[in-house]
């Protein structure tokens, strides 16, 4: 069964209406015809069974009925991820695999060695991955993608967190913290066996600088290592997700 997304203001209580990218593909690639059931998710934890009531008939919109509805409650801890802003298109790869783990908001930061400041253009496909990949891995929560931040403004929110977790390059590239002894993320989760709310900072190429990494440790970001391997900001990302997905079993 194919899965679209419609957002919640496109859904009443017996249609949903499937627009933009999603009603192309439904209509120009899948060709789904009237009759046919498909899933849709509104991206906040409903998901629905409904059947397609016109498709091929209207190039701008799809009307489906819908026959079943679930919710789905949003698991728990949330993790936030605020990455560092790569080069090229490594956000992209971050953005796809992270949902599928389980992140549930991204967070793009401007750092001292960000080397990027993204187009609207490129927020606008990085949302198409994050809503492709949600819809692959068969999620009911659309993970949120922010706005770029400043690195100071993220640390402003860190009161909002049970746990944050800074993983930021020493000089040798490898992924720990010069500025406090740096402990393995594993001992580190599993030493919090429920929180609510976690922050994953992940520098980008380069890392954080040392005054970032200074002053996210004394906003209360604790720093961990996740190998003694010589990892990628993309890496490092999708790791650090996995991991506390794993050991929180998301």
């Amino acid at each position: 069964m194919h899965t679209f997304y419609a957002p919640p203001s496109q859904i009443d209580a017996d249609t949903a209406t499937i627009t933009d990218a999603e009603q192309h593909h439904l209509r120009n690639v899948l060709r789904i015809t009237p009759g046919e059931i498909i899933r849709i998710i509104d991206g906040r934890g409903n998901v629905y069974t409904a059947e397609i009531i016109d498709a091929l008939t209207n190039r701008s919109a799809s009307k489906a009925r819908i026959r079943t509805h679930e919710f789905h409650a949003h698991p728990s801890p949330t993790l936030t991820l605020f990455q560092g802003l790569p080069k090229n298109d490594k956000m992209a790869l971050i953005l796809q695999k992270t949902t599928e783990l389980g992140v549930t908001r991204i967070v793009p930061l401007h750092s001292e060695h960000a080397l990027q400041k993204p187009s609207q253009n490129r927020y606008e496909r990085w949302h198409r991955v994050v809503i492709s990949a949600t819809k692959q891995c068969k999620r009911a929560w659309l993970p949120e993608l922010c706005q770029a931040q400043q690195f100071d403004d993220a640390l402003a929110q860190l009161e909002q967190f049970s746990l944050c977790l800074l993983l930021s390059p020493d000089t040798e590239g490898t992924f720990i913290s010069p500025h406090r002894e740096t402990q393995h993320i594993k001992a580190v989760l599993r030493e919090t066996p429920d929180p609510t709310a976690i922050a994953l900072f992940v520098g980008p190429e380069g890392g954080f600088s040392d005054q970032e990494t200074t002053a996210a440790i004394q906003s209360g970001c604790i720093p961990v290592t996740l190998s003694t391997n010589i990892l990628r900001t993309e890496t490092a990302a999708i790791v650090a997700v996995a991991v506390a997905a794993y050991e929180y079993q998301l």
